[in-house]
């Protein structure tokens, strides 16, 4: 996908998370609902992190250069590290706040207003454009396979079942049942606590050089000793770019082989592995003789 289109698509994302914002903001603060209040400060940090997508996916899509010979993808490894610590942030400022405002509740110190019909509109219309963006970016990075767009598109996902929360919690508060609302606002402020754990782990293996799963190393393996000329793999190093590899492979050939004959050999490798692996941004190919 190419990375102007990609660019015009995060920007339309920033649009609807800004307009969400502020209906959940003012609504829930009219209405004194913590839970929509809660999915509000959810909806701006939804902001911020496209705003942060949007820079980084412009940064990560620049050809590689003098400083950066490898390519820029790995500065969306960080984008998706801090994607993940403001995750965490929220979720414990989110946290803290709600359980202070319960125990104001529990003492007295709260005047119940009861959310009206147009708070419960509005919170269901939120919904609906939560439900759109969800998948419209499900849809650009299946496209783009760009992880800051795997991770917005998870945020969103959580966001459906907690702006569904929403509406349960304001419909029980309607009917008198005052502290679901808290209940269902710690919910999903455990659920974003929840997504920035699993988004900081995944952003950790994007930027430490950690190796592809077993099975697609034994069918690297595999493959590679299938080639004519190939006698043993010696030694086979992969490492994740982000979402792209970088393979580094020495193979035995017959140890009377010229050099050019080796060198062929390793060719063929080299340009196999690149073709039939399609994520492998690169492979290296070391020739032993083989004993």
């Amino acid at each position: 996908m190419r990375s102007i289109k990609l660019e015009k698509a995060i920007l339309i994302g920033i649009i609807f998370n800004i307009i969400l914002t502020c209906m959940k903001l003012i609504f829930g603060y009219i209405g004194e609902v913590q839970v929509l209040i809660t999915d509000g400060y959810n909806s701006l940090t939804d902001v911020m992190l496209s705003v942060l997508v949007f820079f980084m996916i412009r940064i990560a899509t620049k050809k590689p250069d003098e400083d950066h010979p490898y390519g820029h993808q790995k500065f969306e490894g960080v984008a998706y590290f801090a994607i993940g610590m403001i995750f965490l942030f929220s979720a414990f400022l989110l946290i803290v706040d709600i359980i202070s405002k319960y125990i104001d509740f529990k003492q007295g110190d709260v005047d119940l207003i009861y959310p009206s019909n147009l708070t419960l509109i509005i919170t269901i219309v939120a919904l609906l454009i939560k439900l759109f963006l969800a998948i419209y970016y499900k849809v650009l990075y299946k496209k783009s396979k760009h992880p800051t767009l795997k991770a917005e598109s998870k945020n969103h996902a959580l966001d459906i079942f907690s702006t569904g929360l929403a509406i349960i919690g304001i419909i029980l508060f309607k009917l008198g049942f005052q502290i679901f609302d808290y209940i269902t606002a710690l919910i999903v402020a455990i659920l974003i606590l929840k997504l920035a754990i699993e988004t900081i782990k995944e952003a950790i293996t994007f930027l430490v050089d950690q190796a592809p799963n077993q099975e697609t190393i034994n069918q690297m393996n595999a493959y590679i000793l299938s080639l004519p000329g190939v006698l043993s793999v010696d030694e086979l190093k992969i490492r994740r770019h982000v979402t792209q590899l970088y393979v580094d492979v020495e193979i035995g050939v017959e140890a009377l082989l010229t050099l050019k004959e080796a060198h062929a050999i390793a060719e063929k490798v080299h340009i196999g592995i690149e073709k039939q692996f399609p994520k492998v941004i690169h492979c290296m190919v070391h020739v032993n003789p083989y004993e």
